[in-house]
């Protein structure tokens, strides 16, 4: 699927693509999972003790209500996050630009993020043995991909690229982008700078 079109309309002037993609699709397992999986699992058989104890006792319709919240997260946890994820990221978008990283998402309304390559002060990368991965983008920290699966307790609340099929080859692209041309002027200018601070 070519995705240039998609963000053609938000191109400013002298602004050239140079990559689009989208996260994997489908239902992904992450390593967050591994502990993500089996606490839901207990939670589910812990609320459904509960709520047969609370049905059983005849206890007061407050407990019932909690009870039918327990369960309800940890059906959530358990399944429904896996389809939720899935849908989210087919309908995420992601460019590159000479000038600018864009995230596109369509949900009920348009929902697009742009952040100028200037201001791009880090790149984190997290890359899983199937090549695909995490870029963050900024000061953060490089264990939210790990722990966080990915951006969906936080929906999106950090900046950055999620489970890209390609990431080495997406961080490379990002990152001839982002670094600082050393030019003879700028490397007179830095020398002077040590120069003062030896005097």
């Amino acid at each position: 699927m070519l995705l240039e079109p998609l963000f053609i309309p938000y191109l400013k002037e002298d602004e050239k693509i140079i990559w689009t993609g989208q996260p994997k699709r489908g239902v992904q397992l992450r390593d967050a999972d591994m502990l993500l999986i089996p606490m839901s699992i207990i939670l589910v058989g812990f609320s459904l003790i509960l709520n047969y104890t609370l049905l059983y006792y005849e206890s007061p319709f407050t407990l019932k209500i909690i009870g039918v919240m327990l369960a309800l997260a940890s059906v959530y946890m358990c399944i429904l996050r896996f389809f939720l994820s899935a849908r989210k990221r087919a309908r995420t978008f992601y460019c590159i630009t000479n000038k600018r990283v864009l995230l596109k998402n369509e949900r009920k309304k348009l929902n697009l993020k742009t952040l100028p390559l200037k201001n791009i002060e880090r790149l984190d990368l997290t890359e899983e043995k199937d090549g695909s991965g995490f870029i963050i983008l900024g000061n953060t920290n490089p264990l939210y991909p790990w722990l966080l699966g990915g951006f969906y307790f936080v929906q999106e609340a950090l900046p950055g690229l999620a489970m890209l099929p390609n990431v080495k080859e997406v961080y490379d692209i990002l990152y001839s982008l982002v670094k600082i041309n050393i030019t003879p002027s700028l490397l007179n200018e830095l020398n002077k700078e040590d120069q003062k601070d030896w005097n």
